[in-house]
């Protein structure tokens, strides 16, 4: 089972043996080097993808002025550092925990009505998560640390959380 929880120091250990390749480090941060700017900005909440209990990816979900770089949108909250650990990919939890994304910002964050992040346009895996998750191309593009980043965004509708 695939859930969604809030970091806290019994995900530490996991988080040092998560391995990235080069490739996957020039389009995410490590989950490690996050929790350190996570440390000293208050507007970064780092959370942990699971299954069954074990480490299966990481994020962070940012409310700080970063997110106007995708948005012009308030209400928005910026998801950044997405990864799923090299022994749980190609496995659809990646596509899982996009789903419960929406409601987990939704219950967590009540003031949010849309999700954002930028993808970087060579990684097609990524968009294709991201696009089949729901996720609109907003037609902004930005340089970013490893080349032009595509701004996408998903609004939260919680009339479909309700029914779920």
């Amino acid at each position: 089972m695939i859930n969604l929880t809030m970091y806290n120091d019994s995900y530490r250990k996991p988080l040092e043996n998560y391995p990235l390749s080069v490739e996957q480090l020039s389009f995410t941060g490590h989950p490690l080097e996050l929790l350190e700017r996570a440390n000293i900005n208050a507007s970064y909440t780092p959370i942990i993808i699971t299954e069954d209990d074990q480490v299966a990816g990481f994020f962070v979900l940012d409310t700080g002025e970063d997110k106007f770089h995708y948005t012009d949108i308030e209400e928005s909250i910026l998801l950044r550092g997405y990864s799923i650990h090299p022994d749980y990919q190609g496995k659809g939890i990646a596509q899982a925990s996009m789903i419960l994304l929406q409601s987990f910002v939704a219950k967590h964050f009540p003031h949010v009505n849309r999700i954002v992040l930028g993808v970087n346009e060579a990684n097609i895996a990524a968009q294709a998560v991201y696009i089949k998750s729901g996720f609109i191309d907003e037609g902004r593009r930005f340089n970013g640390r490893s080349g032009i980043q595509i701004a996408m965004s998903k609004r939260i509708c919680l009339e479909s959380i309700n029914n779920v």
